[in-house]
């Protein structure tokens, strides 16, 4: 499965594709390689595992199908060169890509997809990184790459999760010389590198995804690609110094909120009306409802309202005025990245 005449045939860059079947080959380096999942889909039992790909014009993530992919993920080494053609290109997933990418590539192995290492002379794309004060003006969901010094390490620990299972937990807080910080989280296996990880330690992290709650602004790294520098290391001597600098001088760093833009970004995207169907014989027993409760979980939402306006149908175009509502908390938890 290794092609050596690779620089004679064509290609395209990650940057080119567009929607629909790839019409030419792409050649990129294989990074941040997932491991093998089976599912079972419409057609019978399967499986499939991911990677980013990346060349000198961007990145992508690809997902590869198939009945028996134990061989192609041998292809599919970290940093190897591979050439990929006959796959499908559709709009990203946010809930999976980790790159900047609004595209991703699916490759079926079973149909007409193939994917063979090659000699092909590939470089990267040099990453853009954000500075850590700038990442309060993107959009939830968006992946950004910042880089910054820990100022403090949450080793793994298991705590309960909102659906009440248990999984490991672990946080670090980046600093920067824009004098913010920010939290980065990471869940279940990926909390293991936090380990060796110390403060004063670089980190680069390509690929988190930008969240917020309660008004702060953190960084989900479970699916980043993550360079660490420990604190002797001569590539981030000026960094270092910095943070020693800055520790002496007992700077403060301001944690990361949700700004006004961030936030109309959030309420312009949400949904504002929830329709809830029931059968048309429970229309008259509605007269009496004079509260509405809603479970989700261990969290309660009640609607109360002093007049019921009864109609026979469903106007075409209305404008319900807005209930009030009263929400009993429940018991602390957490939310894992998605």
């Amino acid at each position: 499965m290794e092609s050596t005449e690779g620089a004679k045939k064509s290609k395209a860059c990650i940057s080119a594709l567009l929607p629909g079947l790839m019409h030419a080959a792409i050649v990129g380096l294989v990074m941040r390689l997932s491991k093998i999942t089976d599912f079972e889909g419409k057609r019978g039992p399967g499986q499939v595992f991911s990677f980013i790909l990346c060349d000198d014009t961007g990145d992508i993530r690809v997902s590869v199908f198939g009945k028996d992919l134990k061989p192609f993920l041998e292809v599919c080494r970290e940093g190897v060169a591979v050439r990929i053609s006959g796959g499908w290109v559709k709009k990203a997933d946010p809930k999976y890509s980790t790159t900047d990418n609004e595209h991703e590539l699916t490759v079926s192995i079973d149909q007409r997809g193939t994917i063979v290492r090659t000699l092909e002379t590939v470089t990267r794309r040099a990453p853009s990184y954000k500075k850590i004060k700038e990442i309060s003006d993107c959009e939830m969901k968006m992946n950004v790459n910042v880089y910054g010094t820990i100022s403090a390490v949450q080793k793994p620990t298991e705590v309960k999760t909102g659906s009440g299972k248990l999984i490991n937990l672990a946080k670090v807080t980046l600093v920067d010389q824009s004098g913010s910080s920010v939290s980065c989280t990471f869940w279940a296996s990926s909390t293991a590198q936090v380990n060796d990880w110390s403060v004063g330690d670089v980190l680069a992290i390509h690929g988190a995804q930008v969240q917020e709650y309660s008004q702060t602004i953190s960084l989900g790294c479970s699916k980043a690609e993550i360079q660490h520098w420990p604190e002797d290391s001569a590539d981030v001597s000026d960094i270092t110094q910095w943070y020693k600098d800055a520790l002496s001088s007992q700077q403060c760093f301001e944690e990361l909120r949700v700004t006004q833009s961030s936030q109309r970004e959030k309420y312009a995207n949400r949904d504002d009306e929830m329709v809830l169907q029931y059968p048309e014989r429970m229309f008259d027993q509605f007269d009496e409802v004079r509260r509405i409760k809603v479970r989700f979980g261990d969290k309660e939402v009640t609607f109360s309202r002093d007049h019921i306006n009864r109609s026979q149908q469903i106007p075409a175009m209305s404008t319900p005025k807005a209930p009030n509502v009263s929400e009993k908390p429940g018991p602390s938890h957490y939310f894992m990245d998605e």
